[in-house]
């Protein structure tokens, strides 16, 4: 099934603090955090349990962080850390040619979800940037990723409708902005 798609234009951002004992981190190249990125993610079900094929879980990290397109790993691979220094939550903010932003590979391990992480850490994301000189970001999501979703809408981003007129979009978004008890949102037509 095709991945939903968000916009969220440029606009202040609402300031979220992470809970006490939490902290920022960016990705230094290591080792062990592309271990942590893979457990966050196969936590947050963002990847599978099997790598692709033909493909080992660091080959899928260096393909889907650092080669993917204008990532600059230092500055855009985000990481919440725990009171122990463990990496519990990532993200990535890309810069997009001019003015695209792009947020990335959002996750978390389900022991920290529900205390606000993805709220302070979206913020920060969107907050760089703004300051990078984005006039909007985007994002690709899952259906089942209701937290996620409730998070990136009240951040300030809208679904986009594609463009296909065979597109399931507006009932699947339709169906989620209910479930999640919203009023009707505005609706982005993708060009």
């Amino acid at each position: 099934m095709l991945q939903l798609k968000m916009l969220r234009p440029s606009a202040p951002v609402i300031s979220r603090s992470l809970p006490e004992g939490y902290t920022f981190s960016t990705y230094r190249g290591t080792k062990a955090e592309v271990t942590d990125w893979l457990e966050i993610c196969l936590h947050g079900q963002l990847i599978t349990p099997e790598p692709p094929e033909g493909r080992t879980y660091e080959e899928w990290f260096n393909v889907t962080i650092l080669e993917f397109a204008d990532v600059n790993p230092s500055e855009d691979v985000i990481f919440v850390l725990d009171g122990t220094g463990r990496p519990v939550a990532t993200l990535c903010a890309i810069k997009h040619g001019e003015d695209q932003g792009h947020i990335h590979m959002v996750g978390a391990h389900p022991s920290v979800r529900g205390k606000g992480i993805g709220h302070a850490m979206l913020a920060l994301a969107l907050t760089k940037l703004e300051e990078r000189g984005c006039a909007y970001s985007f994002l690709a999501t899952d259906d089942f990723r209701l937290a996620a979703i409730k998070t990136y809408l009240d951040a300030g981003y809208r679904p986009v409708l594609l463009a296909d007129p065979e597109s399931d979009h507006r009932a699947r978004w339709d169906a989620i902005i209910a479930t999640l008890g919203y009023e009707p949102v505005e609706y982005f037509d993708e060009v």
